[in-house]
């Protein structure tokens, strides 16, 4: 019963976010901040605990995994609840000790803030824009104060308050800053994240892991060549792309504010690799469901595909793990808040769910079976191309130049 439910969750929460990002295209309701979506999150959290509990799971790679994905969830938690998000819009010489929420509501601020000048910065020779910058002064009333440039990319932080580039009026002499302050939530949430890159790692080398059992199969003894020349040609595509990136003349290339960032490079980098990861998994498993339904007297090619698949899916998971981790981060520094809901970062949450739902083969002993498991990532291939396509074309959103 209990392992139905947290099923029945798991699915929910999936297939909520899906439907999520749709209903925000349509109409521009976000349901993300709705009390019942957090419960949800707190159910499934909760009942995934108590089944753990049960399990009594006692190898340290996979409970840290796990225990890391509860530190996260539980300073997604802090955020939700103790964290204020507002905005503040100054003209050039303006003061301000007060930001407005979302709710039109005027708060106190710990310091008077003034917008000594606001200035785009353009690309040399051309009218498109390399960054934003709002130049200001803050002060307590009582000798102290403080310069500092807010820019894409470049926040700043006082008293809690993180104050980041939003926006800008038309004419030039105004801006809008957005501010957030989460002095509980981004610590706790930091730590799951460090917690949950150790583990990707850990999951990968642990001699008793899933992984290296999948590497020992004699299943896979005909294949051993092909995956070291497939990860060399994925290791060596990754070294050039980040070679091409970090090549990018920023003012040739024009390239937004937002992505003139050193993130820029690991985040990419890692996230395609996690996509050609997959990619290969789906390759695998579409190849074995062709010869199934062609030889369906061999099963032992359709086997042998499974293990390949296995071995391309768990490197996958981590890049893609790492790939969110990295993107969190930069939207920190760049908009002042890790986790935006926005849909592109939805969906890529909603793949490494998918995905990571086959990997529990303990749990889930249906996909010890080859044909299911092969169906089932032949499937999950979708949630791969409406990350990377669908997204783009459908919703749009803050990564839609992505």
């Amino acid at each position: 019963m209990l392992k139905r439910t947290l099923l029945f969750l798991y699915w929910v929460v999936v297939v909520v976010m899906a439907a999520a990002t749709f209903i925000e295209h349509t109409n521009g309701y976000r349901l993300y901040g709705e009390w019942w979506f957090s419960l949800l999150w707190a159910l499934l959290t909760a009942v995934a605990i108590v089944w753990f509990l049960q399990r009594r799971v006692r190898r340290p790679s996979v409970v840290m995994l796990h225990l890391s994905f509860v530190v996260i969830l539980s300073g997604a938690g802090l955020t939700h609840v103790f964290s204020s998000q507002g905005a503040v819009h100054l003209r050039n010489g303006e003061s301000t000790s007060r930001y407005m929420t979302e709710d039109g509501r005027l708060h106190p601020l710990p310091f008077t803030l003034r917008l000594d000048t606001f200035a785009v910065v353009y690309y040399k020779g051309t009218t498109s824009a390399a960054d934003y910058e709002s130049h200001l002064t803050l002060s307590d009333g009582q000798g102290w104060q403080k310069e500092a440039i807010v820019s894409m990319n470049n926040i700043c932080s006082q008293n809690g308050i993180r104050l980041y580039q939003a926006s800008y009026d038309d004419d030039g002499k105004g801006t809008v800053l957005g501010l957030n302050s989460d002095p509980w939530g981004i610590p706790t949430t930091y730590t799951g994240y460090a917690l949950l890159f150790i583990a990707l790692i850990w999951i990968l080398i642990d001699p008793k892991g899933q992984y290296r059992q999948v590497l020992r199969s004699p299943l896979l003894r005909s294949h051993r060549f092909g995956i070291r020349l497939t990860f060399g040609l994925l290791l060596s595509g990754f070294f050039l792309l980040a070679g091409y990136i970090l090549r990018i003349d920023p003012q040739a290339d024009k390239l937004l504010p937002v992505l003139n960032s050193p993130f820029l490079l690991f985040h990419v980098s890692i996230i395609m690799m996690a996509y050609a990861l997959l990619s290969l998994t789906f390759i695998c498993s579409l190849t074995a469901l062709c010869l199934s339904l062609i030889k369906k007297s061999e099963p032992t090619a359709v086997n042998s595909l499974a293990m390949l698949s296995r071995v391309f899916l768990f490197p996958a998971l981590t890049t893609l793990g790492m790939g969110i981790f990295i993107g969190a981060v930069w939207a920190n520094i760049s908009w002042g808040s890790y986790w935006s809901w926005d849909p592109k970062e939805v969906w890529a949450l909603i793949t490494f769910m998918v995905y990571a739902a086959v990997v529990h083969t303990q749990s889930l002993p249906v996909f010890r079976r080859p044909i299911a498991y092969h169906l089932y990532v032949t499937l999950a291939f979708l949630t791969i191309l409406m990350t990377y396509f669908g997204v783009n074309y459908l919703l749009g959103g803050m990564h839609s130049y992505a």
